[in-house]
């Protein structure tokens, strides 16, 4: 069986290769960054709004809340060129519990209705925040062999 590639047409496909490679990386990158965004921005949007509800600063954070989701929103759209493996649903499971223990926060709240101290205010927006930062972290990483690191996996997935 005779090969039809010449060897500039191998070094030109290796080379595309690896900036695809590349490309997934920033990708990777962006997605964790935007998924690690918005969990804090949703954290600190529980701690900021309990903190000016009923003055007149509560109309400039929901204002500065919307505009920042809006704006991390976009720069993850323009910026990644695909969604890595796995990442948009890691990314959209950490958004759910995050929503979940946001909701949570806001009913207990309200329930106790009471002064709320920074301190557990910022407490709350941590863990709220929780769940899109743990789901940062494992898009950052990215699936074991994913990324093609040498001395990791063997030419065959096994490991060394």
């Amino acid at each position: 069986m005779q090969n039809d590639v010449t060897p500039q047409e191998a070094r030109e496909q290796l080379a595309a290769a690896e900036a695809a490679t590349d490309r997934r990386a920033g990708d990777r990158r962006v997605h964790a960054l935007a998924t690690a965004g918005f969990g804090l921005v949703i954290g600190a949007y529980l701690a900021v709004s309990r903190l000016v509800e009923d003055t007149s600063a509560e109309t400039l954070v929901v204002v500065c809340y919307v505009l920042l989701l809006l704006g991390l929103a976009g720069w993850q759209t323009r910026e990644a060129k695909t969604w890595p493996r796995r990442a948009r649903r890691t990314s959209y499971v950490g958004l759910g519990v995050t929503v979940v223990l946001f909701l949570g926060a806001v009913i207990a709240f309200n329930v106790v209705d009471a002064q709320q101290e920074v301190p557990l205010l910022v407490l709350a927006g941590l863990v709220v925040a929780g769940p899109m930062l743990v789901a940062a972290a494992l898009i950052e990483r990215g699936e074991r062999g994913e990324r093609g690191e040498r001395g990791e996996r063997g030419e065959r997935g096994e490991r060394r």
